[in-house]
């Protein structure tokens, strides 16, 4: 899960959830208020940062479960794709070989004409996986961006948040 640009994702969750402890302990400490409420105020936000926490951690369990399983449907299509062009294959071998002992012409023309065929058969199979597996690939890809896009967007929730506590603190502070 770490971006081309360097930074893991993970890294950066957990700093972001640590600057906003951090900030929210800060504001907490130097805001005018007995030790039972600043006590009931540093619980209040931990346990909204393990809400947090936890929310982000189902999402990102989902979708790993959601690309896993587009995975496995592609290659579940891919196999059987691959397995009905090998019975094409084999009835083509098969319909060659009948040809060539019913037919009285020349063995080399015969056997050249079966190899074309084949050879066209093979190429089209070989053709038709590398595009599914191109487009499973893309499906895995898009769902990963999903997901990419899907958490940054929570950090970025998390992020404002934060940054309106530590606001408030502030403004508490210059009360």
């Amino acid at each position: 899960m770490s971006g081309k640009d360097g930074i893991n994702v993970k890294d950066f969750l957990i700093g972001g959830l640590i600057g906003g402890i951090v900030g929210s302990v800060t504001a907490l400490l130097l805001a005018p208020k007995s030790g039972k409420e600043l006590r009931g105020d540093l619980h209040e936000q931990v346990d909204v940062m393990k809400e947090k926490g936890a929310q982000w951690k189902d999402v990102a369990y989902e979708k790993g479960i959601e690309i896993g399983n587009v995975a496995k449907d592609k290659k579940a299509a891919l196999v059987d794709s691959a397995s009905e062009f090998v019975g094409v294959v084999k009835d083509k071998s098969g319909q060659l070989y009948e040809t060539v002992s019913k037919q009285t012409k020349s063995v080399k023309e015969t056997a050249s004409a079966g190899f074309e065929a084949t050879k066209q058969v093979a190429q089209k199979a070989g053709e038709t996986f590398k595009s599914e597996a191109k487009d499973a690939r893309d499906d895995v890809k898009q769902a990963a961006d999903k997901s990419k896009e899907e958490v940054k967007e929570a950090s970025e929730t998390a992020k404002n948040k934060t940054e309106k506590i530590v606001h408030d603190a502030k403004k508490e502070l210059k009360k």
